[in-house]
Order: structure tokens, then sequence, then C-alpha cells
């Protein structure tokens, strides 16, 4: 006969940390460790932090390593949408940024919490990266594929995305959207409202969340821009069919996504 398994929280802790453990790796550099984590960038680079002695503590830095990324592809992390969005992300992980240089994601902490600091580290170094599709627009790109690169950043590993997906309707029909991001049984359908015709976007948009049987917070416009490109007429009948959300400000189609969609959840503590 076979067996049920049986999910208990003692077996998926050690489970979790067993994959760390075995995934993790760590190379000797000065005074200090340089820590290559299981985790990666959006292009693909492991996550690696530096940890140091400093006092009574320790010091642990991503060596500005997402900064640099970010940098190449033509962020500018010194003034601007990206700059405010970096200082949110140090703001929001609770790093001190001791010693830290433009850029370096750093922070200081007593032994003890060494393992939470350096998670908390890592965190924000991918959160960072996902800053990415701030680059300057190139030439020619559609503002579809623009959404799609945004939310790809974003999802990494954890969610599975589906482009030009269909959306079921209340008649039993479907029709495309833009994306679909899933995770753990849970969706969100995303459509990409473009500047370039933007009443024809919008009433596009509005027409096909209009038809959908998915609930109304599950639905997300995503309009090109800010706030201030848009009539606030346009984004007035948008809202009541979806939750509306402009590229131009930074973190907020991630936060809805995140409330629509969440990661997988934290291994229980038992």
């Amino acid at each position: 006969m076979r067996r049920e398994m049986i999910v208990d929280a003692a077996t998926v802790i050690g489970a979790v940390l067993r994959a760390m453990n075995d995934d993790t790796v760590v190379h000797p550099y000065g005074d200090g460790l340089l820590v290559d984590l299981p985790l990666t960038y959006g292009d693909g680079d492991g996550v690696r932090v530096l940890v140091e002695p400093m006092g009574t503590g320790y010091r642990i830095t991503d060596r500005a390593a997402a900064a640099t990324l970010l940098t190449m592809a033509g962020v500018n992390l010194v003034a601007g949408r990206a700059a405010e969005a970096f200082a949110e992300i140090m703001a929001g992980g609770g790093l001190n940024g001791v010693n830290a240089a433009p850029g370096e994601i750093a922070t200081f902490g007593a032994a003890e919490e060494l393992g939470r600091l350096i998670l908390d580290v890592a965190q924000a170094s991918l959160r960072t990266d996902q800053l990415r599709w701030l680059a300057p627009r190139q030439a020619g790109m559609r503002f579809v594929d623009r959404v799609a690169d945004r939310v790809t950043v974003w999802a990494g590993r954890s969610r599975e995305l589906q482009r030009d997906a269909p959306m079921p309707l209340a008649s039993g029909r479907t029709r495309p959207v833009t994306l679909r991001v899933t995770n753990d049984g849970k969706a969100a359908y995303v459509q990409a409202v473009s500047l370039r015709d933007p009443d024809q976007a919008a009433e596009h948009c509005y027409h096909v969340f209009g038809l959908s049987k998915i609930a109304k917070e599950s639905r997300v416009a995503a309009l090109d821009g800010s706030a201030q490109d848009w009539s606030p007429a346009i984004v007035a009948e948008l809202r009541t069919v979806s939750d509306v959300e402009f590229f131009d400000d930074p973190l907020s189609l991630e936060r809805q996504l995140d409330k629509v969609v969440p990661p997988p959840q934290a291994a229980l503590r038992p």
C-alpha cells in the first residue's frame, strides 16, 4: 500500500537547513570570509556577501554587487526614483549601513545575529537588483516587453510566469492578457496599458477585465508612466474593474503582486 506523506514542521525546517548548508560555500578573504549563498540575481550571477570582524561584532556587505549590476544596466542610483527606492530598501531591511560606500549594502551586528544579518543583506541586495527595470528605455522596446521584463526580475524562481496568458471570462470563454503570475494555487493577471495610444489601450483593458470572472484584486492594470500622464477619468474607470499601478512608481507593481501571489511561505516553526 502506498503510504501518504505527512508534512511536519521539523521535516520541512530540516530540509531547508540542509539545502542551505549543502549549497552555501565560504572562501577566506582578508580578515573575513566571502559567503556564496544558494541565491541568484536576475542575470544568473550568484549572491555573495562579505563577512568581516569589526569590534565586538561583524560587518556584512554585498560589496555593492547589486549596485554594480544596476550601473551596468544604466540605472542611476545617485538621484531620482532609483535612488529613492534604494534608500527605501535599506530602511525597510533595517540595515544600518555602517561605513557603507555609495551603492553598498552593509550592516553591523553582534555575533549571535550573524545568520540573520547575512540573510538581511542578501535579501536587500536581491531587491536592489530588481530595480534594473528603471534603466533608460531602449528605443523601440514595447511597453508590454518592459512590463514582462520587470515582473520576470521580481518573480525570480519562486513564481511562474506566462505571457499572453488566457484569462477566464464569466461567459466560459478566455481572453489573453499580458501576463499571468502564479504560485501555490494563487494567480494574478497583468495587462500592460501603454501611453502610445492611451484611450484605446485603456478601453481594451477595461473591456477584458470587465468580462473576467477573476477577483478584482487579482486583475492588475500596469499603466505606462506616472499618474500625471493619465486622465483621472481613465484611471477612475480602470479602478472599477482592476487594481491600477503606474510603471514609474518604484516597487508599487511588485508590492501589489506580492499581495496577490505571495512567495512560498516560510517554513513553520515547531
